[in-house]
């Protein structure tokens, strides 16, 4: 009964990590000289190194033994990261995207085993709030800019915090897949 009654497992070759700015971060990068743009680029990136060690060093990890029952740490990751400015639909949209391999070493033997999905799942929420909380505070120690909570769009929805003095309007514009996106759910409502 416990082994059929077990949630079925699907093998991965790796996962996408994704980590994007709020969009008036994406906004003022787009219309911003070139050295206030490159130093945006440098928060993003430091930013990005920021979640990704926090996931290597509390999220990264393997199982061993009969149905993996004993969850055991590993050393590192490997992954390769691509930067893209823009989104689908061509409006402003710094992101980057890390692939990492499904395959990490473990620390005490050395052997290549699958990475533990379901910590990892897990972890996304907070690996966003550690990029966000530090590309907010290395974009203010970089730059003369500071943040604040715009209004929730949803009931029950946190507040998210952006740029000041960034033109909501022009987030709007360029947010051509949002609009499309809520456009299409208002169809199908």
């Amino acid at each position: 009964i416990a082994k059929h009654s077990r949630p079925r497992t699907n093998a991965v070759a790796g996962y996408d990590l994704t980590f994007s700015p709020v969009k008036s971060v994406s906004t003022l990068w787009a219309i911003a000289p070139q050295p206030v743009a490159a130093a945006i680029e440098r928060a993003h990136q430091s930013a990005v190194n920021d979640a990704l060690t926090y996931l290597q060093d509390q999220a990264i990890l393997t199982r061993e033994g009969a149905q993996g029952i004993r969850q055991v740490e590993t050393r590192g990751l490997i992954g390769t990261a691509f930067t893209h400015r823009d989104s689908r639909a061509g409006d402003p949209d710094l992101h980057t995207h890390v692939a990492v391999a499904n395959k990490v070493q473990t620390r005490s033997e050395g052997k290549w085993l699958a990475i533990d999905g379901r910590v990892l799942f897990k972890a996304t929420v907070t690996a966003s709030e550690v990029y966000n909380t530090a590309l907010e505070r290395r974009l203010s120690e970089a730059l003369p800019v500071r943040f604040a909570e715009r209004p929730a769009t949803a009931p029950g929805k946190r507040p998210v915090r952006e740029l000041v003095g960034v033109d909501p309007a022009l987030n709007a514009r360029w947010s051509q897949r949002r609009a499309s996106i809520e456009h299409r759910q208002t169809e199908l409502t």
